[in-house]
């Protein structure tokens, strides 16, 4: 014969059981990921670089355009001058300087299809973007990976946009271990990812 207790007791166990589950339940973590912020962010003023475009419009309306060359310098009459490094207000005063009929000087920035990785990996590489998107980890591989000292943990990815610049830092241990992916960020032309030294 069952009696009341018998039959209580395994009731009691289903109950609880369900209140740990759902307790359990409730303290997972969300496993919705979230793009990666900036862990800092500065404003710096736009500098030339090679392939960087000035546009020069003159007094008398006539426009003529100069394309920054390898060695930074651009070519104004019979003269060759040193423009990689100056900030617009810079060339603008220097254009000026060699030519009184300037009306202005705009500069058009240029940007290469091409991002940098560096620090600890095997092979530090400048490529270009040109077969289509690349992410943090296609770069990766694509300067032979991670050497044994890589801080993975820890990569460093700057990107600057119109004068301002943002520093991500990823772990991208996590990422490679399918965790989280987010962080396997979509790359733009001018970035630079550095890996650092994991120092034990």
């Amino acid at each position: 014969m069952i009696t009341l207790m018998q039959l209580r007791f395994p009731a009691f166990l289903v109950i609880l059981s369900v209140i740990l589950t759902g307790s359990l339940r409730a303290e997972e973590p969300s496993q919705v990921e979230s793009a990666p912020v900036p862990v800092s962010r500065a404003t710096v003023p736009y500098v030339l670089g090679v392939l960087d475009r000035i546009t020069i419009k003159h007094a008398d309306e006539s426009v003529e355009s100069f394309q920054v060359i390898q060695d930074g310098t651009i070519s104004l009459g019979d003269k060759n001058y040193k423009v990689k490094g100056l900030t617009p207000a810079e060339v603008d005063k220097l254009v000026r300087h060699h030519d009184d009929n300037v009306a202005s000087v705009s500069v058009e920035e240029y940007r290469q299809p091409k991002i940098a990785v560096l620090g600890e990996v095997f092979h530090q590489i400048y490529t270009d973007m040109n077969d289509g998107p690349m992410r943090v980890l296609d770069a990766i591989a694509s300067a032979n990976g991670f050497t044994p000292l890589a801080n993975t943990r820890r990569v460093k990815l700057m990107r600057e946009n119109a004068g301002n610049v943002e520093i991500y830092e990823l772990d991208l241990r996590r990422v490679v271990r399918g965790e989280l992916s987010s962080e396997n960020i979509l790359l733009k032309p001018g970035d630079v990812i550095t890996v650092p030294r994991n120092f034990l």
